[in-house]
């Protein structure tokens, strides 16, 4: 090999060793970057806030009981989350599965991630107290959403009143069968909620009771709010009453579903009235063929962005901002009230109208 050859060699090896170590430098600078982001992802995920200023953000916890019926995910959550993103609060959201214990569980991990305020939607108003008093001893303060907990400290208390749904749905049955055998079909007894709607509907039934003009020929609470549960109540009534059976009250669509469903088994579908509530688009559907007289509806994006709102102010040692209060046992707790209104077949298109974020013409079939 000739000198000039030699040189040349040793200058691409040069090049071929500096290409190297250009590499491997910037392969450590990515992979240097891809571990920042990394964990700025897993920190985003547990909900640890990363604000580089020198005032932290606030975090809330919000509890959903599960996600089984449409309005959790699609309505509370979804408008809860964006109201609080412009209120600069950071948001973990857990779902509980209709399950008592796993939510017990999860107010306990809540806990141990430095949470400011917790918003929780009951699976079981009774066991919630232990959790709410948990959370009191943590100096977390608890939101109740949907449903009041009774007789722990609570600094705000955000739902609809659900004695009013029960007495608005019992009356519009009433005016379409105003006589016969009745079956109420009601909701989980653990939540308040279902307790209330009770309490509501028989307040405008029991008078007819006593005057014989209607007879309640079953009455059950549903676990869970379960479908097949009101299916099987409703056929079980029909069972023991021939089929003579002049109006079904389930206090929720999902009920609903099943109670029409036993009903229809037995060609009565549309025949005799049936009521819900939270207006899902299969319920608008049902009232729209006729097949259901009436759903209660709750305007659930008022309600998650007013729980958002509270949880905001409660976070920062602010009032919350109402003109209501309830008891709870505990003395006056602020109450933000979201108004709940009857969806009819008369009603339908203008509710369409009014509230397209949740149901379209074109999903309804109208």
């Amino acid at each position: 090999m000739v000198a000039s050859e030699g040189i040349r060699v040793d200058e691409a090896l040069r090049s071929v060793g500096e290409r190297a170590l250009r590499w491997s430098a910037s392969r450590r600078g990515f992979l240097q970057a891809g571990v920042g982001v990394a964990a700025s992802a897993f920190l985003a995920a547990c909900g640890v806030s990363q604000s580089t200023g020198g005032t932290p953000r606030k975090k809330v916890a919000f509890i959903l009981p599960s996600y089984t019926q449409a309005r959790w995910q699609n309505a509370d959550q979804k408008y809860f989350q964006q109201e609080a993103a412009k209120h600069n609060l950071d948001v973990l959201i857990q779902v509980s599965n209709d399950d008592e214990v796993l939510q017990a569980s999860q107010v306990d991990n809540v806990l141990t991630q430095q949470i400011d305020v917790l918003v929780l939607t009951a699976v079981n108003v009774d066991t919630a107290k232990a959790m709410v008093r948990k959370a009191k001893n943590a100096n977390v303060p608890t939101i109740a959403y949907n449903y009041i907990i009774s007789d722990v400290p609570l600094a705000a208390v955000v739902s609809r009143d659900a004695k009013q749904v029960g007495h608005d749905l019992a009356a519009a049955v009433v005016a379409a069968a105003p006589k016969g055998n009745y079956v109420l079909v009601f909701g989980d007894q653990g939540t308040s909620v279902a307790q209330d709607k009770g309490s509501g509907c028989l307040s405008v039934i029991q008078p007819l009771v006593d005057s014989g003009d209607i007879k309640i020929v079953s009455q059950q609470w549903n676990r869970a709010w379960a479908p097949d549960l009101a299916q099987k109540q409703v056929e079980n009534a029909m069972t023991a009453n021939r089929n003579n059976i002049q109006a079904v009250l389930p206090m929720n669509d999902g009920m609903a579903y099943g109670a029409i469903q036993a009903l229809k088994g037995q060609g009565l579908g549309g025949k005799v009235p049936v009521t819900g509530e939270d207006c899902e688009v299969q319920a608008l559907k049902l009232i729209n063929e006729g097949s259901m007289l009436a759903s209660s509806f709750t305007p659930f994006n008022q309600m998650g962005i007013a729980a958002a709102k509270a949880a905001a102010a409660v976070a920062n040692g602010q009032k919350v901002t109402t003109d209501k209060t309830i008891d709870n046992g505990q003395g006056a707790v602020p109450w933000v009230q979201i108004a709940a209104f009857n969806v009819t077949k008369s009603t339908l298109s203008k509710f369409l109208d009014d509230y397209p974020w949740w149901a379209t013409r074109a999903q309804v079939g109208i």
